[in-house]
């Protein structure tokens, strides 16, 4: 028999007087203060802050340990900001300028005109420069700001350190400011994975935790974010902006909701071309989550009519918005380049040598899916001994669990297929199945993105697929969570510790393959070597490899004390289920229950 529906809520609660949230907990919980909120909350919060200690010490290791610009296109994104620093927006042919030291580039103070540099390279004639820019081999395209068919937000709020470190006379000061904000950054998308999975999975937190965990281990969302790359703001406002929309759907419409959406989706938009395609999926499914977060079963045709008008509107409110803050870049690439992400350009530049493939080889090849995956962990040549293995389990946890877990969730199906379904039920089903088909588009977009610039002779940058890692991360988490122990945790905490490992034996490498000197030495060493090199200097070494490490291992011992708590909290709340009786008997010893609200019998109403 289904329950009586309640009384509509007013905008922005749930039942229980709790206002929508992404990290709020079932109904019902307390909310005189944060320690006296419902303990799942609490462990879900300091799981997830265990997930950032631990990104965190992994990642400032990167920031510091690798040094300035011998990632690609670290200088040239960084040339980006400082342009946007002195107010100006560079185009594909603008010099950089190496105005930080060790950073490759002209003099700082040796400004060339984008088309002389243009002309100097295609005649290969240094004469046509002036004077500071001529210098032995002339320019290349490898010289210019080749990051400028970039939307302009991330390096807006990269010209903040950079511009204030060039300013004040340290800008190497600035340029480790700016890879602290990146990482911080990085910080934010793990929170926002954590809040996609509780906006997938509500019932189960522990799920949000591990999510957070596993993306803050992988290694190449670590490399990215410890350096200035624009690749974690994408991840995040991508999927700050999916959440919000998945919370619009499950909550209904409440003023906090739609801002976050007025602001994530344009902000999408505007930190990569990737974030436009996000924005383009999301705009019509801002309008659908909005009519199914109002609507209700049997809600009346007036009602409905009005509701599928609001829903509309939404959705077009949200696309002008996104064209006016993003759509401009777009159209000026569209004016300088001939399309909106000056791809064609961008791959005249620089050939890989590569033969365009139809997309069904890109679908079908196994070598690239392979090559993509190992991206994930680090370089690819670099994956080698017990990383190359630490990816193969990954991998195969990953499916073994997922099976596990469609077969667990087949028979729950089967057990529950002969009750009566409500008509809130089928709305409840609608709004989830909304919510994951919101999520896998997201991910497949971005894999579509990847697919189609390999296809065309691009190189497989496993980069371009970040913006899908939040969604992996879950899929991960859900997987763990079908193993042996998983309500205590175990095999999350094992695969989080062991990933973290990897991520600093793939740093170690890859300091070593740069500066050979390091070659010879182990994993702490190549790490504490590189770290002296460095800004931290040899007395600063060892102290922050130390701090580094206690960071770690406390955000290690936060994720599985979280995960060991929820795990338990959801063991106790399978196992409480009511006494079955029968109704012809009661339990030995059992007095005679009266009813509180017997049901009128014919005799008692008067004739």
């Amino acid at each position: 028999m289904c329950p009586t529906r309640p009384e509509p809520a007013p905008p922005g609660a749930v039942p229980g007087g709790r206002r929508s949230g992404w990290f709020r907990s079932s109904p019902g919980e307390r909310r005189s203060g944060w320690f006296r909120v419902d303990p799942r909350r609490r462990w879900l919060v300091l799981g997830v802050a265990g997930a950032g200690l631990l990104f965190g010490s992994v990642g400032l290791l990167t920031a510091f340990a690798t040094a300035p610009f011998a990632g690609a296109d670290e200088a040239q994104h960084t040339a980006y900001a400082l342009e946007v620093a002195d107010g100006r927006l560079p185009e594909l042919d603008t010099a950089v300028r190496a105005a930080v030291p060790g950073m490759p580039g002209l003099p700082a103070g040796c400004r060339v005109p984008p088309e002389e540099a243009r002309a100097a390279i295609d005649l290969r004639e240094v004469a046509i420069l002036p004077a500071c820019a001529r210098r032995p081999g002339g320019l290349s395209n490898f010289d210019l700001v080749y990051t400028a068919n970039h939307p302009p937000l991330f390096y807006l709020l990269e010209a903040v350190p950079l511009g204030g470190g060039r300013a004040a006379g340290h800008p190497l000061a600035g340029f480790y400011g700016a890879r602290l904000l990146n990482l911080a950054i990085g910080i934010g998308a793990l929170v926002a994975t954590a809040a996609l999975a509780r906006a997938l999975l509500p019932t189960r937190p522990d799920l949000a935790v591990a999510a957070a965990a596993f993306t803050a281990v992988i290694g190449g969302f670590v490399a990215v974010a410890g350096q200035v790359y624009n690749d974690a703001l994408a991840v995040t406002l991508i999927t700050g902006a999916t959440v919000a929309t998945l919370t619009l759907a499950r909550r209904g419409p409440s003023a906090r909701t739609l801002v976050l959406l007025a602001l994530l989706i344009p902000a999408a938009a505007l930190s990569r071309a990737s974030g436009a395609l996000a924005a383009a999926v999301l705009v019509p499914a801002v309008g659908v989550a909005f009519v199914l977060g109002r609507g209700a079963p049997g809600w009346a045709r007036a009602e409905r009519a009005r509701t599928l008008l609001l829903g509309v509107a939404a959705a077009v409110a949200t696309a002008a918005l996104t064209v006016l803050v993003a759509g401009w870049f777009y159209l000026r690439n569209i004016r300088l380049y001939g399309d909106p992400t000056a791809t064609g350009l961008i791959a005249d530049m620089f050939p890989t040598g590569a033969e365009p493939r139809s997309v069904r080889e890109v679908l079908t090849s196994g070598d690239f899916w392979w090559f993509v995956y190992r991206g994930f962990f680090g370089r690819q040549a670099l994956l080698t001994g017990a990383a190359r293995w630490m990816a193969v389990c990954v991998g195969l946890v990953t499916v073994v669990g997922l099976l596990a877990a469609a077969v667990r969730a087949a028979r729950n199906l089967r057990r529950d297929s002969g009750r009566g379904r409500c008509d809130s039920d089928r709305w409840s089903t609608a709004v989830g199945v909304l919510c994951w088909l919101v999520a896998i588009a997201q991910a497949v977009v971005a894999g579509a993105t990847l697919v189609g610039f390999v296809a065309a002779g691009g190189a497989p940058f496993t980069r371009y697929l970040l913006p899908a890692l939040p969604l992996l991360a879950v899929a991960l988490a859900g997987a763990c969570s079908a193993l042996p122990a998983a309500r205590r945790g175990l095999p999350t905490s094992a695969l989080v510790t062991a990933l973290g490992i990897t991520v600093m034996v793939m740093l170690g490498r890859e300091l070593a393959r740069r500066d050979p000197q390091l070659a010879g030495r182990n994993v702490l060493g190549r790490l504490h070597d590189a770290l002296a090199a460095t800004a931290v200097g040899p007395d600063g070494a060892l102290v922050l490899l130390s701090v580094l490490a206690v960071l770690g291992a406390l955000g290690v011992s936060l994720i599985g004390l979280s995960m060991a708590m929820l795990g338990a909290a959801e063991s106790r709340k399978r196992t409480k289920r009511p006494t079955r009786v029968s109704a012809d008997r009661q339990p030995e010893g059992a007095r005679p229950l009266e009813d509180s609200d017997p049901v009128p019998q014919v005799a008692d109403y008067p004739r």
